[in-house]
């Protein structure tokens, strides 16, 4: 890892964060916890109004939390926008945003899982840059881990940062915008209006909780879908528990199928890079430039100053 030791208390100004639940309910103190570690480094907090409340798998209706986030992106005071934590549903805020607000008041919402439905969603109507793999839940008993905290550092103080790690599957580099997130989530955005153009960029990638068949089958659409064929690279990042439950008759493994994509991908492309749902992984910001050095397993995010 080549970024340098960093805190949150070393971001170049002060920010004030609006925490929202655009997924599933939170659970019981996260509030507490996340409001306490993120006061602690000298940051003012709002909360989302609406954030505990509950219907089925979310935590509101679509209506509260889409207000929640509309909300944050109206106040001038807030200058970024975290997610409590992840789970299903943020899809279904998408038709109830305002992105014409968003887009005149650009800034980032944090957050990885089904925040990456969101997060694609209004960088395909907006263009603006969120930044995925981090929301409160990695909050550990007051502790965020190391690359964590590096990484959404520099995404918050909008600088430059190196990234070495992951095994080379194509040799290559390349300069492109990084798009992408939770696999499951990209793929729920297939054929609606908040799909995201994915020509020439770089690809990111990863999934947890799913049969071996069924990430064969992702793999297939993004084939069939020319996503694949269209990109200028690919990091592909972890399938955490994604072993075979139900259907262990099914013939090969999640690493057997990655394996063989791998070997139908034409352009520069790292595997194993740490990102996805593991205890410690990077922070990187979603629709800006990166360059992805796969012979050296390198990934240089590009400052926006």
């Amino acid at each position: 890892m080549n970024i340098k030791n960093s805190n949150l208390e070393s971001t170049k100004k002060s920010h004030t964060i609006g925490l929202i639940a655009p997924s599933s309910p939170i659970s019981p103190g996260l509030i507490e916890s996340s409001c306490a570690y993120f006061e602690k480094n000298g940051f003012k907090i709002k909360i989302g109004k609406n954030v505990q409340k509950t219907e089925l798998f979310s935590a509101g209706t679509d209506e509260q939390r889409a207000e929640d986030i509309m909300t944050f992106f109206k106040d001038s005071d807030v200058s970024a926008i975290i997610t409590i934590n992840g789970g299903a549903c943020s899809i279904r805020t998408l038709p109830l945003l305002d992105y014409e607000v968003v887009r005149k008041n650009p800034k980032p919402i944090i957050g990885y899982s089904d925040a990456t439905a969101l997060q694609l969603g209004i960088y395909s109507k907006t263009g603006g840059i969120s930044f995925t793999g981090f929301n409160c839940s990695d909050i550990k008993d007051g502790v965020i881990d190391h690359r964590m905290l590096n990484s959404l550092t520099h995404c918050l103080n909008e600088e430059s940062y190196a990234i070495q790690g992951g095994a080379t599957v194509n040799h290559g580099r390349v300069m492109a915008p990084l798009i992408g997130g939770n696999l499951t989530c990209l793929l729920n955005l297939m054929g609606t209006p908040y799909q995201p153009d994915f020509s020439n960029k770089i690809l990111l990638i990863e999934d947890v909780g799913i049969e071996p068949y069924i990430v064969e089958g992702m793999f297939s659409q993004l084939y069939v879908a020319g996503i694949l064929s269209n990109v200028s690279g690919v990091v592909i990042g972890a399938f955490t528990e994604c072993t075979a439950k139900h259907f262990s008759a099914q013939a090969g493994t999640t690493e057997d199928i990655i394996n063989f994509w791998c070997k139908r991908i034409n352009v520069p492309c790292i595997r194993g890079f740490s990102y996805g749902h593991i205890e410690s992984r990077y922070v990187l910001p979603i629709g800006q430039m990166a360059t992805l050095d796969a012979t050296n397993c390198k990934l240089d995010i590009h400052s926006r100053m």
